[in-house]
């Protein structure tokens, strides 16, 4: 079998770029949408969705959040390390062994289990602080939280236990484009919050809108919604994009490392999942599941090189992907090839790169490998 192959320069590999005037954008959007009386937390956790904390943190901030919301301890104690001082609330569960790293560092606390407000507020007794805290209620996403009929014994032992300040009750949606269920989640908080009402207990803070359903249900916003996926740009559900104007702030970039053309009939990668039927041209792209960039893409994604569309053949590999651009022309080793992100007059879509790899968005950015150097562009 013969072929034509091209030699290559020394290029860059493989890069995320962050558009961080786009993140505070997107948090502007949820601001104008909320108003000023409503507080806005936005979601920084998992590295801000594989964006990067620090600096995703200060653009939020820039754009007018009021606080952070991370998954764990570390998450948190990492921001405050980076010099973050705003009020950081750990929206995931918490393990005893956490809990003085989480006071040392000012961390807001939720209560998932009526165990851990007891061990809580020890540790707060022993520190001399008084640890403001949130309770979770289950109202049916199935996973952390306290179930309803429990939600008043909860709420008073966050609030009376020494060392603990109740400052408020929240809620998770499992899946804010179902309407009929987010309906029945919103009456069964609202049942929970008035019964902690009706015990004496006020003056907390409400929130249970996740960025879905901030844009789709004006009674889940409460006194705070906590926009995940919108602030960087994902609309999910993807049918959001037509009715609602968020800006993706991730492009995912690569060199083009070689250039190879193939006779009719060449099989390509591993396990011959893919068979030239004419001629053909082949870039090869120095990235793979190693990176983030899913086996579920093979044979189905699509890559921009010059602004033109290049269908990904052949298995994606731990370290490299092929696209056929045998329609675009001459292409030397170093071209800039797009995998999210625009190019010319095309964009690839993170709800379509999804898609593909039958997935959602953040899924593919929080699972960019330690190779994918992350460049930030925009000034705050």
């Amino acid at each position: 079998m013969g072929m034509k192959e091209a030699g290559h320069p020394s290029l860059r590999r493989i890069w995320a770029e962050v558009n961080l005037s786009a993140i505070a954008d997107n948090v502007r959007y949820f601001r104008g949408i909320i108003g000023p009386d409503r507080l806005l937390m936005p979601a920084v956790k998992a590295d801000a969705y594989g964006h990067g904390a620090e600096p995703v943190a200060r653009a939020v901030l820039a754009g007018g959040a009021d606080r952070l919301a991370v998954a764990t301890c570390l998450e948190g104690q990492s921001l405050r390390e980076a010099g973050i001082g705003i009020s950081i609330q750990v929206l995931g569960a918490l393990l005893p062994e956490e809990v003085r790293t989480a006071i040392k560092y000012d961390l807001t606390l939720s209560i998932h289990e009526p165990e851990t407000a007891g061990f809580v507020s020890r540790e707060a007794a022993l520190a001399g602080k008084v640890v403001p805290v949130h309770v979770k209620i289950d109202t049916g996403m199935g996973r952390l939280g306290i179930l309803p009929e429990n939600a008043v014994k909860a709420a008073r032992e966050a609030s009376g236990l020494p060392g603990l300040r109740l400052e408020g009750v929240f809620m998770h949606f499992a899946d804010a484009g179902d309407e009929a269920y987010s309906r029945f989640q919103l009456a069964g908080f609202n049942q929970a919050c008035s019964a902690i009402e009706q015990a004496g207990i006020s003056g907390f803070v409400r929130h249970a809108a996740n960025s879905a359903a901030s844009l789709l249900y004006p009674e889940a916003r409460f006194d705070m919604i906590r926009p995940g996926a919108g602030i960087y740009g994902y609309h999910s559900p993807g049918r959001l994009r037509k009715d609602f104007t968020l800006r993706p702030a991730l492009s995912l970039k690569s060199a083009v490392i070689q250039v190879k053309s193939y006779p009719a009939g060449s099989s390509l990668g591993y396990g011959r999942t893919f068979t030239t039927s004419r001629p053909t041209r082949i870039a090869i792209l120095p990235l793979g599941y190693a990176d983030g960039y899913r086996r579920e893409f093979s044979n189905r994604a699509e890559v921009l090189i010059r602004g033109m569309r290049a269908p990904v053949v052949g298995m994606v590999s731990m370290d490299y992907a092929m696209a056929d651009v045998t329609s675009i022309g001459d292409i030397p080793p170093g071209t800039e090839a797009t995998m999210l992100g625009e190019d010319g007059g095309d964009r690839i879509w993170p709800e379509e790169l999804a898609e593909w790899g039958e997935t959602i968005p953040y899924c593919l950015t929080t699972g960019l490998g330690k190779r994918v150097d992350r460049r930030y562009v925009g000034d705050l």
